[in-house]
């Protein structure tokens, strides 16, 4: 079996990277001696760090392009897809993703939430792999998204033409379900759960080793660990320079109620050349802000998402921005709380624990809020660790329901 896997971006996005440890995992249990490919944004720092050599994976490099749905393109999709004219002439694609498209018997399309509305370019640039694909009879697997509702009712009636096509669809939480039950969506669709769910972490022992070459001290009780995100305010529509005050009070009101408590942050994006994108970057932006900075822990390195998640493990309490940095607190059963900028945070949130108690919206953040929240959890942390076990098990089983269902759906073309 041969896969591409189209979607994803690079591994400084530990969630990205996440995604395709556990895919690729999944699906090759399914389909023994399976090839994957994945297209990358920057194919060399992935390959370095995708450590699972009893896995075949190769990544092409692939970059955000525009006006993928030209003229040119959509008479291309024409002719292959209602004519059934196999020509690769007057495609404008680069040579390298048709070939990868072509050569694969299944497109699996990762990301998370690629599909979902952050923007008409975004939108369009995502779904053309899965168009070019479905022109030239390629089955396509919507792998565990989140789908949330498209603003523009054009987009949406774009969107849906496509998703109709697919061959099998995989939401990872119950609003994007309905979302795709009240759209009317033609293609098999099931509510799953991510499959990072079931990503290991490294020991603690490995995690503890990397604290201390970070020069940060675990010790001190409660340790609470945080994910912060410049993404957080630009899609949720609040201020950053707020969301930066918030941050730094809210340290100052817990430290000052848990006086043997320690705070640290865990970046869960890192990209070198992004300042808008590197994590490291808006947790010093916090730092700044505080005046107990002898309690507060900044990690700098870059890690991989299992180092990533093992650190948070060490955490009685996180607080993330990042929708998969609270996917590795909550596969710990440690209390969460998610700041949430979109509808997949209230969405996967809501399977672990009441929305009421673990999601706070970005753009109503406040420091009584956030420190009360946190509070709340802290006290009652054994019996919310209790209630997250205890639904973690249905989640982790709906993670690895992605690849039964890959099984019953593509089993036939493996064999």
């Amino acid at each position: 079996m041969n896969i591409l896997i189209v979607g994803h971006d690079t591994f400084e996005n530990k969630g990205c990277q996440a995604l395709i440890y556990t895919t690729t995992r999944m699906l090759n249990n399914v389909f023994k001696n399976a090839y994957f490919k994945v297209f990358s944004w920057d194919p060399e720092y992935d390959a370095q760090r995708f450590i699972q050599s009893d896995i075949q994976c190769k990544f092409i490099r692939h970059r955000f392009n525009t006006n993928e749905f030209s003229l040119r393109n959509r008479v291309w999709m024409f002719l292959n897809s209602v004519l059934k004219i196999r020509t690769e002439k007057i495609l404008y694609a680069p040579q390298y993703f048709y070939d990868a498209l072509k050569w694969a018997d299944l497109v699996v399309v990762s990301g998370g939430d690629i599909l979902a509305d952050y923007g008409e370019a975004a939108v369009k640039h995502y779904f053309f792999p899965i168009a070019v694909a479905i022109a030239i009879g390629k089955p396509v697997y919507i792998f565990a998204q989140s789908i949330s509702r498209y603003s523009d009712l054009g987009l949406q009636r774009f969107c849906k033409g496509y998703l109709d096509k697919a061959a099998l669809i995989t939401v990872r939480e119950r609003l994007s379900y309905e979302y795709l039950k009240e759209i009317g969506v033609k293609a098999p669709f099931y509510q799953t759960a991510d499959p990072a769910f079931t990503l290991k972490a490294c020991t603690s022992e490995k995690a503890l080793e990397i604290l201390k070459k970070e020069g940060i001290s675990a010790e001190g009780t409660p340790l609470i660990g945080f994910s912060v995100s410049k993404t957080a305010t630009r899609w949720g529509e609040g201020s950053h320079e707020k969301f930066i005050k918030v941050m730094a009070e809210t340290i100052e009101q817990l430290a000052g109620k848990y006086p043997e408590g320690r705070f640290i942050f865990v970046p869960h994006v890192t990209y070198r050349n992004d300042p808008d994108n590197d994590d490291r970057i808006i947790g010093r932006e916090i730092y700044q802000k505080v005046s107990c900075k002898d309690k507060v822990g900044l990690i700098e390195g870059d890690y991989t998402c299992e180092e990533s998640k093992g650190i948070i493990g060490l955490c009685a309490l996180f607080i993330g921005a990042r929708t998969h940095a609270t996917i590795a607190s909550v596969s710990h059963q440690i209390p969460t709380i998610a700041l949430a900028y979109s509808t997949k945070a209230y969405g996967i949130m809501e399977d672990a624990l009441s929305s009421r108690q673990c999601v706070l919206d970005v753009k109503a953040l406040t420091v009584d809020g956030l420190t009360s929240a946190a509070q709340s959890l802290l006290s009652m942390k054994d019996e919310v660790s209790l209630q997250i076990a205890e639904r973690l098990r249905k989640i982790q089983s709906g993670s690895l329901r992605n690849g039964e269902l890959a099984k019953e759906f593509f089993g036939s073309f493996s064999s």
